[in-house]
């Protein structure tokens, strides 16, 4: 089975350059075609999805819908979206949500990092980062992602109906995945890349997670991949 786990298309945060964490901020015009992009580039590649996960944020609900709409398996031409998002292969799960930044979100870090050590550690030196009661944990990121993946993902292994899944998410989120199924520790968690609608491919045989391909974008700019990290 392969797991394609994507990153949300442009935000007007990500334009912006602020912290976005658990805030709920919908897409720009270009996010949404990057997001059309992939969808295009998923079709063009044959991949179809049995099913599709996202986080409950409308930045990667929004993106899940443009994917879910050429992608998703069975692909029925002219489905509307509630067919999408009713039917029971588009599944919203609040585990997926991006980690939230608390009081530091709506900021651009550039404007703080001389007045706050605590978000710079966050980002630079995360095991030195104290989430006060506004915000979230590291640890508690990996323990939903953790459960996510042994409770949810894992058992689908078994089903011989699933070749196919998408997972939409976050930037952390990501980082996430990719550092339990990597072994990459929490010093080297900002150097993984996820640009917007970044996908990177999982498979799971036999129990065991495994990268295939990481960084995989269906759009050509050097400037997007370079901003919007948040």
């Amino acid at each position: 089975m392969y797991i394609y786990i994507m990153r949300h298309g442009e935000t007007h945060w990500n334009k912006a350059g602020k912290i976005q964490g658990s805030s709920d901020i919908e897409l720009t015009d270009l996010g949404v075609e990057l997001a059309k992009l992939s969808a295009d580039g998923f079709e063009r590649d044959g991949i179809c999805f049995d099913r599709i996960y996202t986080s409950p944020l409308v930045r990667a609900v929004e993106t899940a819908k443009i994917v879910a709409q050429k992608t998703l398996n069975p692909v029925k031409d002219g489905r509307t979206e509630r067919e999408i998002v009713e039917g029971d292969s588009f599944r919203i799960d609040d585990r997926l949500r991006e980690m939230s930044f608390g009081k530091y979100e709506g900021i651009r870090l550039k404007d703080i990092r001389d007045q706050d050590e605590n978000i710079v550690n966050c980002f630079s030196h995360p095991g030195l980062y104290i989430a006060d009661e506004t915000g979230e944990s590291y640890e508690e990121v990996f323990a939903r992602i953790d459960d996510f993946m042994e409770h949810e993902l894992r058992p689908l292994d078994a089903d011989s109906t699933v070749n196919h899944v998408l997972v939409l998410c976050h930037g952390t989120v990501i980082r996430t995945f990719l550092s339990r199924i990597d072994g990459v520790d929490l010093e080297n968690f900002w150097k993984i890349r996820q640009p917007n609608c970044c996908i990177n491919k999982i498979q799971l045989q036999d129990g065991v997670f495994s990268s295939v391909q990481e960084n995989i974008l269906y759009y050509e700019s050097e400037e997007l991949t370079n901003r919007g990290i948040l």
